[in-house]
Order: C-alpha cells, then structure tokens, then sequence
C-alpha cells in the first residue's frame, strides 16, 4: 500500500494564494492601525506639552525677560527648550521662591522625545520625526493664545501662526495635529 507523505503542487499553489490573499487583507489593516498609533502618541505628546505649558506659564509669568541679562526675550516666552531648562539661566537648575510662588520651578517635562542625538536633549518630537513647535499669536496681547502643533505625517506645518485658534479652518489645519490654550 502506498502512502502520501507530501503536498502536491497543486495544493501548495492554493495553499499560497489563501496567505496571499489574507496579507493582501491584513497588510491595510496593519497600515491603519500604524496610523492611528502615530496620531495617539503624537496627541499625547501634544496634551502633556500643553499642560506642562500652563505650569511654565503659572511660575513664571511674572518674569520680566529682556533679553539682555537673561537667555530669552518675551518674544521667546514660549520656546520648547524653556520647558526643560529656566529661561534665565539655561539651566535646570529650579529657581522657584516658594514664598512669592515664582520663579522657574522645572523642568516641567522630564524627557526629550525622540532620538536625542539628532534633535538635541531638549526637543520634542512627534511619531513623525518631526519637531513639535509653539505658537504664540499673539505675544503681545495680556491674553495669550497659544499652539502646541506637530506637522502631521507630511512634516509641514500648515497652521498660520498669527491666526486666532478660534478662527482656525480645516484648509489652514490641514494634516497637522494641534492643542490650543489661553494663559493670562
């Protein structure tokens, strides 16, 4: 009697084309689900940079930064290395009068995001590779209004910075990702 120990062509043939036809399935699934991730990480990065903005802005508001006998004039107020290190010494070191409640009380992120020796110890970048940036509208207005923007997957940020977050369209967004505050 004679037994079968292999595959014949034919069934190794079909065999290939059902795995063929389930990676050509799950290939776009596994794409997608890439996608979303990169979003997820990158609004995450984006609501932690704002909230760490809003303690930046409670110490030291009352600052005066002139640019001269500091490291940042008020025009800079709002720059993503100043999250990590005092805008008046460019050090971590804490500056914070518990007494008065101001001063540099961070750093108010703990780490950089993404690959330190590109980007540099103080960067933020997002599931893109790309630098997270701060917009200030206006700088000189009482009321501040500002954006924590990632350029989205195409790397160029499309949002105009001098235009009001409530104003903003989806033409002028395009695919970037962005959390909006008001400091006073």
């Amino acid at each position: 009697m004679w037994t079968r120990t292999g595959l014949s062509v034919i069934e190794m043939i079909a065999v290939l084309a059902i795995v063929t036809a389930m990676a050509s399935i799950a290939l776009p699934l596994l794409s997608n689900v890439q996608s979303t991730a990169a979003v997820a990480t990158t609004r995450s990065t984006l609501s932690q940079t704002r909230d760490a903005i809003a303690l930046y802005w409670s110490d030291t508001k009352s600052i005066p930064l002139d640019g001269v006998l500091t490291h940042a004039t008020e025009l800079q107020r709002f720059q993503v290395r100043w999250l990590f290190r005092s805008p008046l010494t460019n050090s971590v070191d804490n500056d914070f009068n518990p007494a008065s409640r101001i001063g540099w009380n961070g750093p108010y992120l703990l780490q950089s995001t993404g690959d330190v020796e590109v980007w540099g110890v103080d960067s933020l970048i997002d599931a893109w590779n790309h630098p997270i940036t701060i917009q200030d509208v206006d700088p000189t207005s009482p009321l501040r209004d500002l954006r924590v923007v990632s350029a989205g997957p195409n790397g160029i940020v499309d949002i105009p910075t001098a235009t009001p977050s409530v104003s903003l369209t989806e033409l002028e967004i395009g695919d970037d990702l962005y959390v909006a505050l008001l400091l006073q």
